[in-house]
């Protein structure tokens, strides 16, 4: 049975999925290519909260950021937010990768039901957005193996993303252990792995933003990092 969302709203997601990507060892990617530039892909998650992923886009118009949302198709945030989103995605400044339709543990799916549930998340972002977003995809929790990945990669979804470093806020989190995952994750060539699931990221972006200019750190979509 896979791990159900409200599990992962909860925080009580198992710590392989809170901390490390544990699914390195099947070649999904988890680090920036080198460059001459400081920089990271701030990548978030999800998109249960209206209020948050409204932050999120707001966040990145105000301070020239820019930022890779890995949609969840199957709640409303993305459409009740879509005018607000649409010019940015066409700008290129926000990147939409695919998270799914659902969000299941796509390990315990078979190939067809993994292939469904990302063209049925492809072709949300098609036609409310006008993108092809592959190569690009997360798989829920993490969770991936190498017969998730050809059954990705044989409809087009070569990129399996995971994650070097977590903000740990897809559920309850205190600030100080909040702040503590963001100075471990905000490094040069990261991949950050948030949530807009909750206002935990937003309450702290002046924070967050701190971390960033202090390291002399630019952020970075995908493609702009790998260049597809």
């Amino acid at each position: 049975m896979g791990v159900s969302l409200a599990t992962a709203a909860s925080g009580a997601l198992p710590q392989s999925f809170l901390n490390v990507a544990h699914a390195s060892s099947v070649n999904a990617i988890t680090r920036l290519p080198e460059s001459d530039t400081a920089r990271f892909a701030w990548t978030v998650d999800d998109g249960c909260s209206p209020d948050a992923v409204k932050s999120y886009i707001n966040f990145v118009a105000d301070n020239y950021l820019r930022l890779t949302f890995f949609v969840y198709a199957g709640v409303s945030p993305w459409q009740t937010h879509r005018k607000l989103l649409k010019p940015m995605v066409e700008s290129g400044q926000i990147q939409l990768a695919n998270h799914t339709m659902h969000h299941p543990l796509l390990t315990k799916l078979t190939t067809k039901q993994v292939q469904k549930e990302l063209m049925n998340c492809h072709n949300f972002m098609e036609r409310n957005y006008g993108i092809d977003a592959k190569p690009y995809y997360r798989p829920p929790y993490g969770g991936i193996n190498s017969a998730v990945i050809n059954a990705a990669a044989d409809i087009g979804y070569t990129k399996p993303m995971l994650w070097s470093g977590t903000l740990a806020d897809s559920g309850k989190i205190g600030s100080a252990k909040f702040m503590n995952f963001a100075h471990q994750a905000m490094r040069d060539r990261g991949i950050v792995l948030g949530h807009a699931n909750n206002m935990v990221a937003p309450n702290h972006f002046d924070q967050l933003l701190e971390i960033v200019n202090s390291r002399g750190l630019s952020t970075v979509t995908l493609t702009d990092a790998f260049g597809d």
